[in-house]
C-alpha cells in the first residue's frame, strides 16, 4: 500500500515538470520581449514601444488565461451513453481483423445522438445529406 502511495506521489511530482518548463519559457519570453526589446531597445521610439507592449500584453493575457484553465480544469469523463457497453467492448476485443473492428465501431457510432446543429437549435439538413452520402460512399462495395 505504501508503495502505491509513493508511486502516486512521484507521478504527481513528475506531472508538474512540463508545467514548470512551459511556465519558465513563457516568463523568460516575457522578460526578453518586454524588458530587453521594448523597454531597452525601443525606448527611443515611444509610440511603437507602447503599441508593441499593448499587443503583446493582450496576447500574453489570453495565452495565460487559457493555459491556466487547461491546467487547473479537472478532466471530464463522457456520459454513459458515449461509453462502450460490455458486450460491444467484448465483441470489439475478440475480433482480430482491423477492418471488422472498424466496422463494429462504425455500427456503434451510428447509434450515438450526435448531430450538427444550427444556431436556432435545429439539425442542419445539409449535414444529414452529407452523412447519408458518405455512408453510401464508404460502404459501397463497387
Amino acid at each position: 500500500m505504501a508503495l502505491s502511495a509513493g508511486l502516486r506521489c512521484c507521478q504527481r511530482i513528475f506531472s508538474w515538470i512540463p508545467v514548470v518548463i512551459i511556465t519558465s519559457i513563457v516568463l523568460w519570453s516575457y522578460y526578453a520581449y518586454v524588458f530587453e526589446l521594448c523597454l531597452c531597445n525601443l525606448s527611443f521610439c515611444f509610440p511603437s514601444a507602447v503599441a508593441y507592449l499593448l499587443v503583446f500584453h493582450a496576447c500574453f493575457v489570453m495565452f495565460s488565461w487559457t493555459y491556466w484553465k487547461s491546467i487547473f480544469t479537472p478532466p471530464f469523463s463522457p456520459s454513459k451513453k458515449f461509453q462502450l457497453s460490455y458486450l460491444d467492448k467484448e465483441r470489439y476485443e475478440l475480433e482480430e481483423r482491423p477492418d471488422v473492428q472498424k466496422q463494429i465501431l462504425i455500427e456503434i457510432a451510428r447509434k450515438l445522438p450526435v448531430f450538427t446543429r444550427a444556431a436556432s437549435g435545429g439539425v442542419k439538413e445539409h449535414f444529414k445529406k452529407y452523412q447519408s452520402f458518405m455512408s453510401q460512399f464508404y460502404f459501397c462495395s463497387c
